[in-house]
């Protein structure tokens, strides 16, 4: 469906192997390896877990600091 040149370009985009994933379980085929699909999906939402656990243990734009408040 794309040129080569945005082909490459859009597999950076995780959303991208989700959406393949979705189109393989409704249609049975997929743009990109229903394995590589699985695979990136679940490292994106390991990395984002990663940065939400990070903020929080960080406590960005918490006013709330050893049980009282700021």
């Amino acid at each position: 469906m794309l040129p080569p040149a945005w082909r490459a370009f859009s597999l950076f985009n995780p959303i991208v192997y989700l959406i393949s994933g979705f189109r393989w379980s409704f249609y049975g085929a997929a743009d990109v390896s229903v394995g590589i699909s699985l695979a990136v999906t679940v490292g994106f939402f390991v990395v984002c877990l990663g940065l939400v656990a990070w903020i929080f243990r960080r406590g960005t734009g918490s006013r709330i600091r050893n049980g009282r408040q700021a």
